[in-house]
């Protein structure tokens, strides 16, 4: 019983691995910039597919005339509560269109 009680207190602890999406959050053509985020609660771990993201990104460049985009940065916003207790988290990241 106490093993079992341990192995739960560990999952709890360690957070819930969730497979997240992007989500187009915005864009600038004349500063040929996209930005994609995702969001996740308070103990969620999130999983993301990098090369998804990339790939969105360069498809709104090309739409644009730009062949290649690169990850230019990252910024973590809560959304619910305060930063030191924040359950909900938004990620954002801007790609750089570029030739």
């Amino acid at each position: 019983m106490k093993r079992l009680l341990l192995f739960v207190c560990v999952a709890w602890v360690s957070g819930c691995t969730t497979y997240k999406l992007w989500n187009e959050a915005g864009s600038d053509q004349d500063a040929r910039t996209v930005d994609l985020s995702y969001e996740y609660r308070k103990f969620e771990s999130p999983q993301l597919d990098e090369r998804a993201g990339l790939e969105m990104a360069r498809d709104r460049c090309k739409d644009w005339g730009y062949p290649t985009a690169r990850r230019k940065g990252e910024a973590r916003q809560c959304i619910d509560g305060v930063e030191t207790d924040c359950k909900k988290w938004r990620v954002t990241r801007q790609y750089q269109c570029g030739s």
